[in-house]
């Protein structure tokens, strides 16, 4: 890319923007962006949507910020202890159909289980379960599972992401892909069920964290599917 300019320093400094492509907060301002829980509050039982959607969620089952807001990967985050602890997205049914889709966050646990994020129908191919699969992360649709390798309950922060791409339709064994701090994972083994297509019902609401234990911070959903340097700038310190 040729940039004209008379002063020689102001060129350096719009071609060093040029080569560095789009800043990370073009992610944050993303149309696609469809939902997005910082959970940077410190008390009550509402936590924010900062995308611009104002999908607001309500915390449940005792969970409150005033005793679950804890320092996070990104300013605050939120503890759930499991059993009855889940934040639930009021009125959302997320993404439906075949569409594709991206959920990423950061995450801290030494203890392997429950779901990260759900929506759908409890039917085969219905539900999208975003969660800890045999101890690993990784998505079902109920119909199949695909989980990575890496197990990550060293109660380290942690980034993970879900990818769904445009496909008709889509399913695990062909499209999905799963991504651990910024790069692809390497997937734990798949079977013939995986091949099952994705076609996500819309009966059950967004929910955030049923029955796991640890800490949640920056949870995104968006409707298309993020490239891989896109995931990669999620995870990136900032």
């Amino acid at each position: 890319m040729r940039i004209a300019c008379a002063v020689p320093v102001f060129c350096l400094l719009l071609a060093a923007v040029a080569v560095a492509g789009a800043p990370a907060s073009s992610l944050d301002d993303d149309p696609a962006l469809v939902g997005w829980w910082k959970f940077d509050e410190t008390s009550g039982t509402t936590a924010a949507d900062s995308s611009k959607h104002g999908r607001a969620a309500t915390l449940e089952g005792g969970l409150s910020f005033d005793d679950a807001s804890v320092a996070g990967r990104i300013g605050r985050a939120i503890r759930l202890e499991g059993k009855d602890h889940v934040i639930r997205v009021a009125g959302y049914k997320g993404i439906i159909g075949q569409h594709p889709r991206t959920v990423a966050l950061w995450l801290k646990t030494a203890t392997p289980g429950g779901e990260l994020v759900s929506w759908g129908e409890p039917d085969a191919g219905k539900m999208f379960i975003f969660g800890f699969i045999r101890n690993r992360v990784g998505v079902t649709p109920r119909g199949g599972y695909l989980y990575m390798k890496a197990g990550i309950q060293d109660d380290s922060w942690h980034h993970v992401a879900v990818v769904v791409p445009e496909a008709s339709p889509p399913n695990l064994h062909d499209h999905v892909k799963l991504y651990l701090d910024g790069e692809k994972a390497e997937i734990d083994d798949i079977g013939l069920l995986d091949l099952w297509p994705i076609d996500t019902g819309e009966k059950q609401e967004v929910l955030i964290g049923r029955r796991f234990r640890g800490i949640l911070d920056d949870v995104r959903i968006y409707d298309r599917a993020l490239t891989d340097e896109q995931i990669r700038e999620l995870a990136r310190p900032r």
